[in-house]
């Protein structure tokens, strides 16, 4: 009968990875013969001491009050700004989106009129076509 290793095996390895403890690494600053300063994670000589870090705080935690205060102005001060142009962004791309839709309302007639159509939608398919061409010369230059 053979048996398959599989459950021993991940059992082994389970039990391994619990045991080893985790990893902390650290840092030390050594000096070399010429003066240059390194940072390593293994000692330089017997006597060295590891480094502590600071871990950075994120978010408005790590800033210094005057950089605060200077990221408040700003946001305060693009805040002003985009609600001051807020009306005109908002008619300019409602413009632009209505420009778009015309343009393609005259592409689908215009593929209507040379593909071919009904006798009954003659005069419908011109006028559409007129409008559309005469808004977009007027308002979508």
């Amino acid at each position: 009968m053979r048996t398959f290793p599989g459950p021993a095996l991940a059992t082994v390895l389970s039990l391994v990875m619990v045991m080893t403890p985790a990893a902390h690494a650290s840092v030390y600053r050594c000096i070399g013969k010429e003066g240059r300063i390194s940072y390593q994670q293994i000692r330089c000589h017997s006597e060295a001491r590891p480094m502590r870090l600071k871990d950075r705080q994120r978010g408005l935690s790590a800033l210094r009050p005057g950089e605060k205060a200077l990221l408040k102005y700003y946001r305060k001060k693009d805040a002003e700004r985009y609600r001051k142009h807020r009306g005109r962004e908002r008619k300019s791309t409602r413009d632009a989106r209505m420009c778009l839709d015309r343009k393609k309302q005259l592409e689908v007639v215009r593929a209507k009129l040379r593909h071919g159509y009904t006798l009954k939608e003659d005069a419908a398919l011109h006028h559409k076509r007129d409008a559309a061409q005469a808004y977009l010369r007027k308002f979508c230059s």
